[in-house]
């Protein structure tokens, strides 16, 4: 078996159009045949070899004598998948790993490459405890090899690269981002807290001494309470949460919510609702009647189900609305009005490391853009003496402080009542929040 999820693997790498989260998702449901065991390596293959993408394919730049942008697409899979398995994977044999990655290229049709494929494994296989790896940063092309937990730059000349191309291979990182990192938040360990192992937290309508799988609470209002889970519990199996005790959400997001201060029963409009979090908390904690909204019948589906699950059907109103264009049903309506806008999602960039491969520098702007025609709607459904949120899940000042600054230069109806960047770490995603309000 362990073979045929092997090739599924690298069938899903091979795949360039779509997200591999997506792809794993669809993958796993397209085979009900496979037991938990292998669902479990076949998501750990692909996972492992994205989250590892930038430091692997610097590997592979170093020791192949092709020009990495030349590499057929199914050579440089096979050898990405390989890589994954011998330096993260540590029960996987590295025999098996190359073995297994020549023969996939042999059944795709990609035989002629599997001589090179083994010779370029086999040779890094070699040199496994301190590799070599190479970045090419414009017009510079920097070699480095790993000595005692670090990527030391190997030509003198080129040293002043050395700081932050270590943290970008040990965290793999793109250069360009870590260098974003560097420069908008010096002094914090971006990289470090976005990539350190992740407490589970969730928000919860019952105490953890309710729920029936290991865990500690506090309460953080009348109706409600943040729990954490320990490594090695996963709380989507417990029967507490098939029976909607609780909605598993990242200490980060619960912060707009927990701070907003909101009247009970408040009148609550979600924008940019999917998966649903931020308008759950707002039912849990306020009593709030919300409706909650994003802009396609798969993102509200997806808020349904949870909505469902939690059995607040009576409190969330589900609807279809693209955030970006007027309601003028709902203008002056709302209490308050939550716009967790779309974003670069460097915050949880972590977690989704196809986020980091993706993303271009000139993104950020175009988000800007969008999230600033969001926020001019959003405006227009607060009612006088209500509360507009703005949130993203980034670390873009251009998308958070300076997006906030220039929104409230153009509405002197609308003062800062809190904002907070909340810095990566074991407890928390990457994440901002302003809490606003209208006179």
């Amino acid at each position: 078996m362990a073979d045929l999820i092997r090739k599924a693997a690298f069938e899903t790498l091979m795949e360039t159009d779509e997200y591999p989260s997506v792809a794993v998702k669809r993958t796993l449901v397209s085979h009900p045949e496979w037991d938990h065991r292998d669902g479990a390596f076949y998501a750990a293959l692909v996972e492992t070899e994205v989250a590892h993408q930038t430091t692997i394919d610097a590997i592979i730049a170093a020791y192949s004598k092709t020009r990495f942008k030349k590499l057929d697409a199914g050579v440089l899979a096979a050898v990405r998948l390989a890589l994954a398995q011998i330096f993260f994977l540590e029960k996987v044999p590295d025999s098996a790993a190359c073995n297994e990655s020549v023969k996939l290229l042999k059944a795709s049709g990609r035989g002629k490459f599997s001589g090179f494929a083994n010779g370029l494994i086999r040779h890094i296989i070699r040199e496994k405890e301190s590799p070599q790896a190479r970045a090419v940063l414009g017009s510079a092309s920097v070699r480095l090899k790993y000595i005692n937990g670090h990527w030391e730059v190997t030509d003198q000349k080129q040293k002043a690269y050395q700081p932050l191309l270590d943290r970008s291979l040990r965290y793999s990182y793109p250069y360009w981002i870590v260098d974003f990192f560097d420069k908008k938040y010096p002094g914090e360990q971006i990289p470090e807290g976005l990539t350190s192992e992740r407490q589970i937290t969730a928000l919860s309508k019952v105490p953890a001494e309710d729920v029936d799988c290991e865990c500690s609470g506090e309460k953080i209002s009348d109706k409600a309470y943040e729990l954490t889970f320990p490594a090695g519990v996963n709380p989507a199996e417990s029967v507490s949460f098939q029976d909607g005790q609780f909605y598993i959400m990242d200490r980060s997001s619960m912060q707009p919510l927990v701070n907003a201060g909101l009247r009970p029963g408040s009148a609550v409009l979600d924008l940019c609702a999917s998966p649903g979090g931020k308008s759950v908390a707002a039912a849990v904690l306020y009593g709030a009647r919300v409706t909650s909204c994003d802009v396609s019948a798969q993102k509200t589906a997806r808020i349904r189900e949870n909505v469902q699950r939690l059995s607040l059907n009576d409190q969330i109103t589900v609807t279809e609305n693209d955030a970006s264009a007027f309601r003028p049903e709902w203008a002056d309506r709302f209490d308050a009005v939550i716009a967790d806008c779309p974003c670069s999602g460097l915050g949880v960039s972590g977690r989704k490391p196809e986020i980091r491969l993706r993303l271009k520098p000139e993104d950020f702007s175009e988000l800007a853009s969008l999230q600033k025609q969001i926020l001019e709607n959003a405006t227009r459904y607060v009612k006088s003496g209500g509360t507009l949120i703005y949130s993203t899940c980034t670390l873009d000042p251009q998308e958070n402080e300076e997006q906030v600054a220039g929104f409230l230069k153009n509405h002197s109806d609308f003062s800062q009542v809190k904002q907070q960047t909340i810095i990566p770490d074991a407890r928390h995603d990457g994440f901002f929040y302003s809490i606003l309000h209208k006179a």
